[in-house]
């Protein structure tokens, strides 16, 4: 019943409407300048949306899974993994560079990343042909701000929330002579409460399972990025980037089996004694040079690295009587080396503008797993359990656009040509699983990705586009190796080493019409997949265990729809939604046919500036069942809050906020198959309030 009440909130609000009044801004990626009108919050060009995190009163002091949620067609789960318009496989990028930290990762370190770190955040279905094309959806791209001469030299933030939780920031912005210093760091202290429970069913038994844990992550972030005005026709740009998250945690998953007739055949309690560290580091170098006035040339190396380091001890108790009747442990450790380099040029001839370049990528990912059994009184190696595999990726990318105006009409067209080569070394069951054998894996391909964008301004309130272009997404190691991962009793997985690229066609017809005080963005989308990646669940010895899978050829056509309105000074308004017809073709992997269901969500928001020193924001949505293989997803929903003062002549900011208000955001799976039938219901803490201060010089 509250859930129903708060559907006309839902309809009625929406997506970000943050500031009172239009604002012009200037985005700079990679020193390629993106401008736009800024309304509520949101800037748009050449197919892509920009936010400004800290106009997000809600969520501007949580995590960046908080501000994620304030996209248009944008959604979080509740570990933090990323959908857009219905995909889970976006593209992830900071600053138009792929990282080892965004991968299968990315939803840990979202749900604890300070929202604000990274300033901007850009969504959209047609990124820059510059741009690598991995993301089924599209790409999500972080953007830090860069703070110009005319912003503050110093900003501090100090936070504090519910369960001990705690945050300080500072901001250092220097401009001496032909330098520009901008340099942030981040501690903050996160509080998660985990609250896991599963019914499983086959046609031998049932098995039920729960489990709570607690862990309180401490996260630094920190980047620095410098610029040097090497000539009037010289920027030298360096860059690096550091993070790092580290916990520990005490799980206790109770784990009962039963048989047809409803009577007990097994009782484990399983303690989980588990420490987690995630490390990533990036340097980077750039260089930009207007070779004339219509002639530029860029060139860029990125390298980045992310290393995953996790020990686990179990001790299997006897409920009867809380003996330990058995112990092991299981260590992991993985580390992904990144590189990325490119160059560039661009010259304008006649009104066309061209731009050609290449962009390479080489990946070395290393994983190693030892897992020991407790016999007489010493730890034993168990072969079936300790494994270990590397993982290679060459990509060379040859792009080239031309963008041409004829009056009204405007053309973007490209094409890129890819070629890639694979090699891991691959973990296989020995006869009789006692051990591992290896398999040498390797592949290559050639591929080219067109794309085509076309823009008519009818007027100046009022524009038509049409976009195609052709994505990818490549399986990492940790979906390609065959051995299973039981580190995580709640969540068993085992990679898949013949799963294959996932290619996607793009096809968009959007509109957009602005007035001073009404913004209206409508779009209209189609998806053809090849090779679909999904994860499913088998019952293997009485637990589940998750793999991906290519799902054969599907298709999806949606529609979405955002929207701010500024009735008067001191009210926005916003609002958005997104409806789509999903499809499923589970027939290579033994289902009888296609699964199609129509999703949707919608969001909106309401800002309110109080007086002028004071605005009040609240936020919500909803979003419906989402089909999977094997069932679906169940709907959920959530509705915040923030309140903000300024004191000083707006020197000093206290923001108040509360995420999460009636606990609503708990993730229930169905799965309803004939050979497995499961309910699971995944939840943590969070519903949360923080306080934080901003001072600025």
């Amino acid at each position: 019943m509250r859930k129903i009440l708060l559907l006309p909130w839902a309809a009625l609000l929406a997506v970000p409407a943050f500031s009172q009044a239009p604002a012009d801004t200037t985005l700079a990626i990679q020193n390629i300048e993106v401008q736009g009108a800024r309304f509520a919050g949101l800037s748009e060009r050449g197919g892509m949306k920009f936010l400004r995190v800290e106009n997000n009163l809600s969520s501007v002091t949580n995590t960046a899974a908080d501000a994620f949620r304030q996209l248009p067609s944008v959604m979080t789960d509740i570990e933090g993994a990323v959908i857009y318009r219905g995909s889970n496989n976006v593209g992830m990028l900071i600053n138009n560079v792929p990282y080892g930290l965004l991968e299968e990762n990315s939803g840990d370190v979202l749900i604890q990343l300070p929202a604000t770190f990274f300033n901007q955040i850009a969504v959209g279905a047609f990124p820059s042909g510059m741009t690598v094309p991995d993301g089924e959806s599209g790409a999500i791209n972080l953007v830090p701000r860069t703070y110009g001469r005319n912003d503050s030299p110093l900003y501090i933030t100090l936070g504090a929330g519910w369960n001990k939780r705690y945050n300080a920031s500072a901001v250092l912005n220097l401009h001496p002579g032909k330098f520009h210093i901008n340099a942030k760091y981040n501690y903050r202290r996160e509080y998660r409460e985990r609250t896991f429970s599963k019914s499983t069913a086959t046609f031998k038994n049932r098995t039920e399972m729960n489990n709570n844990a607690v862990a309180r992550p401490d996260v630094h972030v920190a980047d620095v990025k410098v610029d040097y005005d090497l000539s009037p026709k010289d920027v030298i740009t360096v860059h690096g980037l550091y993070h790092l998250m580290d916990y520990s945690r005490y799980g206790r998953i109770n784990n009962e089996v039963f048989n047809v007739g409803g009577e007990q055949m097994k009782h484990v309690i399983r303690n989980r004694y588990n420490d987690q560290r995630q490390e990533a580091y990036a340097a980077e170098g750039y260089w930009n040079h207007k070779i004339s006035d219509n002639q530029v040339f860029y060139a860029t190396f990125n390298y980045n690295n992310f290393s995953y380091d996790e020990d686990n001890d179990f001790k299997n108790e006897n409920p009867q009587n809380g003996k330990i009747v058995a112990e092991d442990n299981q260590f992991i450790s993985q580390e992904k080396h990144n590189y990325f380099w490119g160059f560039g040029y661009g010259q304008e001839i006649s009104g066309w503008d061209f731009r050609v370049g290449y962009i390479g990528r080489a990946r070395k990912e290393d994983y190693i797993t030892t897992a020991s059994d407790k016999k007489d009184g010493d730890f034993v190696l168990n072969e079936s359990k300790s494994y270990h595999y590397d993982f290679n990726r060459y990509l060379h990318l040859i792009y080239a656009t031309v963008v041409k105006s004829w009056g009204n009409l405007h053309a973007d067209l490209g094409v890129q040509a890819e070629f890639s080569h694979t090699r891991m070394n691959d973990p296989r069951p020995a006869w009789g699983g006692s051990a591992y054998q290896w398999a040498e894996i390797e592949n290559s391909r050639f591929h080219l990705y067109p794309r085509a964008r076309f823009t008519y301004e009818v007027n100046k309130n009022n524009n038509l586009s049409l976009s195609y272009q052709q994505r990818v997404i490549r399986p990492t190691g940790a979906y390609l190796c065959s051995a299973l991962n039981s580190s995580d009793a709640t969540h068993i997985i085992q990679g898949n080493p013949d799963l294959k690229d996932e290619f996607i066609h793009l096809v968009e017809l959007g509109y957009q019409f602005s007035a001073p005080r009404f913004r209206l963005t409508p779009a209209v989308y189609y998806r053809n997949r090849t090779n679909r990646i999904m994860e499913t669940a088998s019952q293997v010895n009485d637990e589940t265990v998750w793999k991906r899978e290519n799902m054969g050829h599907s298709q999806a056509v949606g529609a979405d729809l955002s929207g701010s309105w500024n009735p008067v000074r001191i009210l926005t308004v916003g609002f958005s939604g997104d409806i789509y017809r999903d499809e499923i073709d589970g027939r290579t992997i033994g289902y009888g046919e296609k699964k199609s269901l129509v999703c949707w969500d919608v969001k909106g928001n309401v800002n309110v500036s109080i007086t002028p020193t004071t605005d009040f924001q609240v936020d919500g949505f909803y979003v419906s069942d989402q089909l999977t293989p094997q069932g679906r997803i169940e709907g959920r929903y959530s509705v915040n809050a923030g309140l903000s003062q300024y004191f000083f002549q707006r020197k000093l900011c206290a923001n108040l906020s509360i995420n999460n208000i009636f606990d609503s955001l708990e993730e229930i799976t169905i799965i309803d198959t004939p050979n497995l039938e499961m309910t699971q219901k995944r939840n943590r803490d969070a519903r949360v309030a923080w306080l934080t201060l901003t001072y600025h010089l």
